[in-house]
């Protein structure tokens, strides 16, 4: 399979030692031992290698006249290719890769009719395949010779090339490989482009990568996680994970409501009513920082994870009320990154090389994430909580007169206590007019209403004695 560097989901960063000792059946493949056949002309288009999947046969014809990926520079088109990201979009563009991963095999054979054996060289470096410089290259293998297990491999029709020959070499990518990047070539034939560049990805991180895509993938909505209404580009491990894990929650066992072919079923983890997706929603929540604000993507529902047509909303949701309780398609992508009043806050599609850029002075006054408010204040490393009291409160001067709190002046005598003792100001800790944070209102019949922060202490009556309480926390009836 060859990709771009940017282009593809299953390059998710360079391979990274895994906790496993070997490929296993089972977790990497049930067949080849725990190894996966990677062909290095990429997929045939004529054998169904997987059924469940419709996966291809490989394609390992090594061959001068071919073109394989060689490390070359190409540049792609962000406006026809919506997997061109970063600077693969602009010159010189990005290397071209052939893309695998650990616990695969990489098939090279012969062209059918050709039965010489060629050797198969790996060359030091990426100047080296420029230049088909053999000076530092190592043979690894010939085509006409092969191990037992090879031997053994090919009793399956299944694993070798569609229509190819039966004269192959493997070379394999252990759990344990050193490399990140590959460079072969046949010394006969690499003047005329017999040469590859491979790029080795961890299969662990690609497959789980890929698996998560499955579980938000628009294939769902009209029941498509075999990939038989729709071609799919993808390969392995990238194409098994994604379709099993798809298939794993699509809710096979509901009543048949017509949702496949009008294109709107949902999930079991994205149903709040089926027990996988309420207890998924309910973890969820117990991640959420709430002090942080995000954009809730999605709760029209018309929205894929790579449309980009899903309602924006910036301001009125915390990372909690964002959830499939709401809207079962919803995406909550918390925001970082502010500058001023704008934050980067995910991509709306998986394709998307920029994120979504949140600007919470668009938000209306009663919204929760408003400027003027106390949450984006705190995230945006201000202090509410300090702010004490409204300048609304009314306090009485030493000479008996009543003034709002926002009036005073420095030099002030202002009644302290029921004595009518007073005190001087000497400064203001926060006088900020043009602030507008969120406060706690405390009515009494005695007096006119109290305005001060949430956390400010306010002192009770309690059982004869005066306790420091939380002004949100003050109840009917208590005794201020």
């Amino acid at each position: 399979m060859y990709l771009t560097l940017a282009a593809a989901i299953l390059l998710i960063g360079a391979a990274s030692a895994q906790t496993k000792d070997s490929c296993i059946p089972g977790r990497h493949f049930n067949d080849e031992d725990g190894y996966f056949i990677s062909g290095v002309a990429g997929l045939s288009t004529e054998v169904a290698l997987d059924t469940d999947h419709g996966q291809k046969a490989p394609n390992s014809t090594w061959a001068t006249g071919l073109t394989y990926p060689a490390g070359e520079n190409v540049q792609c088109d962000p406006e026809t290719d919506r997997g061109c990201r970063g600077a693969c979009g602009v010159a010189p563009g990005c290397p071209q890769y052939y893309s695998t991963h650990t616990c695969s095999l990489l098939q090279f054979c012969n062209a059918p009719g050709n039965m010489e054996g060629q050797d198969i060289y790996q060359l030091p470096s990426q100047a080296a395949l420029d230049a088909c410089d053999f000076s530092g290259a190592t043979m690894v293998g010939n085509t006409a010779t092969s191990d037992q297990r090879r031997r053994d491999l090919k009793q399956n029709n299944r694993k070798l090339q569609a229509g190819g020959s039966s004269l192959c070499y493997e070379f394999p990518f252990e759990v344990d490989h050193e490399l990140t990047e590959y460079f072969f070539s046949s010394m006969e034939g690499c003047s005329a482009g017999q040469k590859v560049a491979v790029q080795v990805n961890d299969f662990d991180e690609t497959a789980d990568a890929c698996s998560r895509i499955g579980e938000t993938t628009s294939r769902l909505q009209n029941c498509d996680c075999r990939l038989q209404k729709k071609p799919s580009t993808l390969g392995e491990p990238c194409r098994t994970e994604f379709s099993d894990r798809c298939f794993e929650i699509m809710q096979t066992d509901r009543p048949d409501d017509g949702c496949c072919d009008r294109g709107d079923c949902i999930s079991t983890v994205q149903d709040f009513n089926h027990p996988d997706g309420n207890k998924q929603e309910l973890d969820r929540r117990e991640l959420c920082d709430d002090a942080v604000p995000g954009l809730c993507y999605n709760e029209d529902g018309l929205g894929t994870d790579t449309n980009r047509l899903g309602s924006t909303n910036c301001c009125t949701r915390t990372c909690t009320e964002c959830g499939t309780a709401l809207s079962a398609r919803v995406l909550w992508n918390p925001c970082e990154n502010l500058d001023g009043t704008v934050a980067e806050c995910g991509r709306l599609s998986r394709y998307d090389a920029s994120p979504f850029q949140c600007d919470f002075s668009l938000c209306g006054d009663d919204d929760t994430w408003n400027v003027a408010k106390c949450p984006f204040t705190t995230f945006a490393g201000g202090s509410c909580g300090g702010f004490c009291f409204a300048g609304d409160n009314m306090v009485t001067l030493a000479d008996g007169t009543p003034t709002k709190m926002k009036d005073l002046k420095i030099g002030d005598d202002v009644v302290v206590d029921e004595h009518g003792n007073y005190g001087k100001i000497y400064s203001f800790g926060h006088s900020l007019p043009d602030f507008k944070p969120e406060y706690t209102e405390i009515h009494s019949k005695a007096s006119p209403s109290l305005i001060l922060s949430d956390d400010h202490m306010v002192f009770v009556e309690k059982d004869g004695e005066r306790a420091a309480v939380r002004a949100d926390n003050i109840k009917m009836g208590d005794k201020l």
